[in-house]
């Protein structure tokens, strides 16, 4: 578990956590005994993490409902208004033996928190997700998640889910200090869902589009293989086998071999060309092979060495002279990094202005960006253009605790073309300092 108490330390955010090639359990022989038992991994303040490579396995509803993975912001003593979950990838997992797979909670919903965003769930196998993990007096719903409490940003791609409960999502409205309960920026493609009696279940509102049009709106459901769901029910551009043809697709699922056979019609059928669920490819290498290491950046970008030419060509700055007084002449403000590496840093920077970086990327993609940043208070917010097209929506800085207490912020999912572009990074509003915050260096991977 990431979070819990509140941290003594304002604005204590756990922050680059990697969880890769462990096997998570609990014994069944507890089913039937006295001990307190909740859950497998638990995320209540916690950004920029890496779940990946792992068999979790054994939960099942005791002192809570048995979903296995929870992404739930908890301000547990009403003192850590701050309190986050963001940032997470779970990806290249088993998840199996279960009462249910993940509870995702957009805020805390009993004190403030932030909202929770920006969770991808990628090429993972899930079976046994089942009504047998219940127990006497608690019924397992089985199902693979439920969402609630409006998150933004949650990515479902790419996996493989045999449950048997009676709906596979459920998706309910929950508070939110705004009481919107939307979730904008679903996305659900490329996975292989069981219907069951309800598939994915908007709460009061309905199965399949009339669910996902009230509580995701403008949602990406596409190239799904829905086992006995009718297509009647369902966005166009997804597929409807009956369970029995959904089940036949796969190798020997009695074995737990969920590969899929070579007369599927799931075999690159998906959004990118390969089969529609996991790759199992990917998920074996990351369970098996040594570790790998954190892949290099394709590059990474000073913020002080932007582009010449300028005012109105390499930036726009909205004060006179270079209030840091060091490495270049002209109006942009900066000064001296203390971050690991040193070097420089942009400061004092406003709403209105922005910087240019003219680079070359080798190949096009679609790439990850980090970002390094600090502030004393509640940064502003900026965003990122590539050729003069907005790439990342509004981004914000966080209260980093100092001007130089300095966080990495991403942006995954933004696509580069090859060769020659130009990345404006645009100031957009101040944040309570009076400023946006201060920018150390970006990297592209």
């Amino acid at each position: 578990m990431f979070g819990g108490a509140d941290p003594s330390i304002p604005n204590l955010v756990a922050t680059g956590i990697t969880i890769r090639r462990n096997y998570i359990t609990k014994p069944t022989s507890w089913i039937m005994q006295s001990w307190t038992v909740k859950n497998l991994v638990e995320f209540k303040n916690a950004q920029n993490v890496v779940v990946e490579g792992n068999v979790i396995e054994n939960s099942w509803v005791a002192a809570q409902q048995g979903y296995a993975v929870l992404f739930t912001p908890r301000n547990q003593e009403g003192t850590a208004p701050w309190t986050i979950v963001r940032n997470v990838v779970f990806r290249n997992n088993i998840m199996r033996h279960v009462a249910g797979g993940f509870s995702i909670s957009g805020y805390d919903d009993g004190r403030p928190s932030q909202q929770t965003s920006d969770i991808t769930i990628s090429n993972n196998l899930f079976y046994d997700v089942s009504t047998a993990w219940s127990i006497p007096n608690g019924a397992a719903a089985a199902r693979f998640a439920i969402i609630g409490s409006g998150p933004r940003n949650v990515t479902i791609d790419h996996n493989t889910v045999d449950n048997n409960g009676s709906a596979t999502i459920l998706i309910y409205g929950g508070y939110t200090p705004t009481s919107t309960v939307q979730i904008y920026g679903f996305q659900l493609t490329n996975n292989l869902l069981r219907d069951n009696a309800y598939g994915v279940f908007g709460d009061a509102v309905g199965e399949g589009s009339a669910g996902l049009r009230f509580y995701t709106p403008n949602a990406i459901v596409a190239r799904n293989a829905f086992g006995g769901a009718a297509a009647t029910q369902y966005p166009t551009g997804n597929d409807f086998p009956t369970m029995a043809q959904w089940q036949a697709d796969f190798v020997n699922i009695g074995a737990a071999n969920y590969r899929l056979v070579a007369t599927s019609l799931s075999k690159n059928a998906s959004t990118d060309a390969k089969d529609v669920g996991v790759d199992f490819t990917a998920l074996d290498a990351a369970l098996n092979a040594t570790p790998a290491s954190t892949p290099a950046p394709r590059f990474t970008v000073q913020f002080e060495n932007y582009d010449t030419g300028g005012e109105g060509v390499g930036y726009h700055d909205t004060t006179p002279g270079n209030k840091g007084g060091l490495y270049r002449s002209d109006n942009v403000d900066i000064a001296a990094a203390n971050d690991t590496g040193g070097g420089y840093y942009l400061g004092w920077v406003r709403a209105g202005e922005w910087v240019n970086y003219t680079i070359s990327a080798a190949t096009a993609g679609t790439f990850t960006i980090d970002l390094r940043v600090a502030s004393n208070g509640a940064g502003g917010t900026f965003h990122i253009e590539v050729n003069g097209v907005d790439k990342t929506g509004p981004l914000t800085i966080p209260n980093t605790g100092g001007w130089q207490a300095w966080t990495t912020i991403s942006k995954r999912g933004v696509a580069l073309g090859a060769g020659r572009q130009v990345i404006r990074v645009v100031m957009d509003t101040n944040g309570a300092t009076g400023g946006v915050g201060n920018f150390n260096w970006f990297a592209v991977r």
